[in-house]
């Protein structure tokens, strides 16, 4: 049986299953090379169709990470923008429909987006019957829970919101989920961050963990009480207090209209073509905006942020002491946007009671492709047991024919070793900056040994010089990849059953006696994100690490994702080349093909 997973809009991707297996997961971004590419998986389900020689025909069910198309589709322009849908009468349409809500906001034109949806989905060959819509937060618990190693746990979803909702607790038993507590979109707390990122005047869906960087840096005790008037946690439930006013209740629109004063981001006839709870959303987020602007605008970014993350960690973790003391489960898997935050990830393992926590590598939309496709497996399978992830390197590999030919074309000067994993941990330990291309691209946001740019971690100013040369502006450490026998050396509380530690998902503190080893992947708070590496997993990066332990006497390098500021990690041969002529790196590691830079220039 083929199932096919799909997310779209942002964190756009695509899963196949085979007869429940994931036999591939991969992002948008990473084939368009348009970063946070808003659309439809066109590429991803392309590619993957073209590797397993198949077509729309073959395919069982299609697994779509939301139950309400009408919510991700926002309005009938963005319904055409997803689709490619760029001709005049589509565009007449667009104009038509949004502008009926636009005038007449009561009207409900949700069934006509859902129409269209199917129409499109019809015209690309998946007919209706082919597909299964699934919750957006069952989708994103299905993503940890069946990718998980445990069969009993609590399930934990949050991001900004999804079908109505911005979280739900869930407690998994024996391949079934059942839904304990959830939290309404209204009272999300991930859109609460997300203002604050756009406040700060970073991008939102992009750069949030850049606020939790720079969290760090600041005083929370500056600014907490002032988010914490808008945001709190009352009798187990998560409220944002805006919600609370009358006036927004009776009309929300209108209270927008006469409240807030700057509408840069969210204008009148936007609000007015939504429908229902996305339009009073995007109101709240307004709503936030506007209070960041008047109530902290002196406040130092710093603080801020701070602030922020402290509301967030505090929130949370209330949220799940309250909410979990009637059961006795010690492991708990999370997925969703809010779970990129690694800082809060650290909190929630160190939660009394839990012993260990997993989250799905690609937490944020993404990953609802691939619980969409696992739920409606186990829906049509429920006797069969499920196999989680084999490996997290799930996204297109190159033979090394198609390497060879990416760098004649390039007529580049290139060495080939046998055993270069070997001179790489050497190249390493010599202070080289080494661009690794190998193997197949990883799934999720994390760049994880096959897509990564590699460099020794004994020089503080590491960080700045390398950000520097990758364009990029970043306020926390690279992250370290560890081998696992080095592990508890280095990482306090570090065991060897951590699961997170692997997909670079969570913070540990350092012990004090290996700041000063390793000093370039230690944050300011003592902390880094590491990923412990395993020879089962990745051996032969896993030589390349053992390799510079042999020079260094530590088994830990920086590990950062492979690519330049604002653009995606590479996944092909001439995306890796392309980045070695732009100055990334000094070493270009490709299979057992070796380019050096100063050969090239």
């Amino acid at each position: 049986m083929l199932i096919l997973g799909v997310n779209f809009g942002h964190s756009s991707a695509a899963v196949l299953l085979k007869d429940g297996k994931i036999k591939d997961a991969i992002e948008e971004e990473k084939l368009t090379r348009i970063k946070g590419h808003v659309t439809f998986p066109f590429a991803a389900i392309d590619y993957i169709f073209k590797k397993h020689n198949v077509g729309p025909k073959d395919i069982d069910k299609i697994a779509i990470g939301c139950k309400d198309v009408s919510e991700w589709s926002y309005n009938y322009r963005h319904l055409n923008k997803l689709f490619g849908r760029k001709d005049s009468l589509n565009k007449i349409k667009g104009y038509f429909y949004d502008g009926i809500k636009r005038y007449y906001p009561s009207i409900d034109i949700r069934s006509t987006l859902t129409q269209t949806f199917y129409k499109y989905m019809a015209e690309i060959g998946f007919t209706e019957g082919k597909i299964e819509l699934v919750d957006h937060h069952l989708s994103h618990a299905a993503s940890a829970y069946y990718t998980s190693p445990w069969k009993d746990c609590a399930i934990f979803t949050n991001d900004g919101k999804g079908d109505g909702l911005s979280g739900t607790l869930s407690l998994g038993k024996d391949g079934k989920i059942n839904l304990c507590h959830q939290i309404e979109d209204l009272n999300s707390i991930g859109q609460f961050y997300q203002a604050v990122t756009k406040h700060l005047g970073f991008t939102v869906n992009r750069h949030e963990g850049k606020i939790t960087g720079l969290a760090a840096f600041g005083d929370y005790s500056k600014t907490f009480s002032l988010m914490n008037a808008v945001y709190k946690f009352e009798e187990g439930v998560l409220r944002n207090t805006f919600q609370g006013n009358s006036a927004i209740q009776e009309d929300p629109v209108k209270y927008f209209i006469e409240s807030v004063k700057e509408k840069n981001f969210i204008q009148n006839n936007y609000v007015k073509s939504l429908h229902g709870t996305l339009r009073n959303f995007a109101i709240s987020y307004q709503l936030y905006l506007n209070y960041l602007k008047e109530g902290l605008e002196s406040f130092d970014a710093k603080d801020i942020s701070a602030g922020i993350q402290k509301l967030t960690e505090e929130s949370l973790l209330a949220y799940l002491k309250k909410n979990l003391e009637d059961y006795k489960f010690t492991n708990i898997c999370l997925a969703g946007g809010v779970f990129a935050n690694v800082k809060l990830n650290q909190k929630i393992m160190e939660l009394s009671g839990i012993k260990n926590v997993y989250i799905q590598p690609a937490m944020d939309d993404a990953g609802a492709a691939l619980g969409a496709a696992l739920h409606v497996n186990m829906k049509l399978n429920s006797n069969k047991d499920w196999t989680g992830f084999e490996t997290v390197y799930t996204g297109p590999e190159y033979t090394e024919s198609e390497i060879k030919t990416a760098l004649e074309k390039y007529n580049l000067p290139v060495r080939k070793l046998r055993c270069c994993e070997e001179e790489v941990g050497k190249w390493i330990y010599e202070g080289k900056i080494i661009g690794r291309f190998n193997g197949a691209t990883e799934w999720g946001s994390r760049a994880l040994g096959n897509r990564s740019i590699l460099a020794r971690p004994i020089e503080k100013e590491i960080n700045d010089t390398l950000n520097k040369r990758l364009k990029r502006t970043e306020f926390m450490p690279f992250a370290p990849s560890v081998l696992d026998e080095d592990a508890s050396n280095i990482l306090r509380g570090y065991s060897s059953d951590h699961i997170a530690s692997r997909y670079m998902t969570l913070t540990y503190h350092v012990n004090p006696s290996m700041i000063n080893l390793i000093p370039a992947v230690v944050h300011v708070d003592g902390t880094a994100r590491p990923q412990v590496v395993f020879e089962e997993d990745n051996p032969s990066y896993y030589k390349i690490i053992k390799a510079y332990k042999k020079y260094s006497g530590v088994g830990c390098i920086i590990n950062t994702s492979f690519n330049m500021h604002e653009e995606p990690i590479v996944n092909s041969p001439e995306d890796a080349i392309r980045a070695l002529l732009s100055g990334a790196v000094d070493i270009l590691s490709m299979g057992e093909f070796v380019v050096e830079a100063t050969d090239v220039r």
